[in-house]
């Protein structure tokens, strides 16, 4: 359950929505939950009975956007399988979630947020960093032999890096989503890098 009690699923999507945009726009301490809840179309009574609080509502913002990327964070490295559709895949769990506009909207939110209020969005930090499975499946390809890796942090860092340079970031300031032609291409051309540098040669054995 989200951080409210038992809620009407369309009320509560409205509410979010409000919310994202009031944020965006005025910021965490000069946003209103009076205009919230007339951006939703909701009673003042219905908000806070989902929502208690401004602070309550910002972080089921980002437990909605965390939910998002669970299916990146359940993926796991399969031993001996090949780590370039391994790879492939770990990238599309990731772009399919940044083509939703909705989710760059949230985004957009939690990263204005954080310059603003560095302390409230310090939490979400931790909510929303998908680093560590991006490591976790290049440190144990590279430990299968199906890579090579001295620093698997670097290079999980490099490989989300590489996604989100195209796919995320400039979207911050532009707004909208890419096409799936345009990750395609983006997820194709990171895992090719990724191979690049730390692929294996199966004939050889070199890097």
């Amino acid at each position: 359950m989200n951080e409210c009690s038992a809620p009407n699923a369309s009320k509560y999507a409205q509410i979010i929505e409000a919310a994202v945009t009031e944020f965006q726009e005025k910021g965490f301490a000069a946003a209103s939950m009076d205009r919230i809840s007339a951006r939703a179309e909701v009673s003042k009574r219905t908000l806070y009975k989902y929502f208690e609080s401004k602070d309550n509502l910002f972080r089921s913002i980002v437990v909605e956007l965390s939910s998002r990327f669970a299916e990146v964070l359940e993926l796991r490295y399969e031993k001996g399988r090949d780590i370039r559709e391994q790879l492939t895949e770990l990238a599309w769990a990731e772009g399919r979630i940044l083509m939703l506009p909705d989710v760059i909207a949230m985004a957009r939110m939690v990263v204005s947020e954080t310059l603003r209020n560095p302390e409230l969005a310090a939490a979400a930090q931790g909510k929303l960093d998908k680093t560590k499975t991006f490591i976790t499946m290049l440190k144990e390809a590279a430990e299968d032999g199906q890579l090579r890796i001295d620093d698997p942090e670097r290079a999980g860092q490099e490989f989300i890096g590489l996604i989100k340079a195209r796919a995320f970031w400039p979207l911050m300031f532009s707004g909208g989503a890419l096409s799936e032609p345009e990750m395609a291409e983006t997820i194709e051309n990171s895992v090719q890098m990724i191979m690049s540098r730390y692929g294996i040669d199966p004939d050889t054995g070199a890097a």
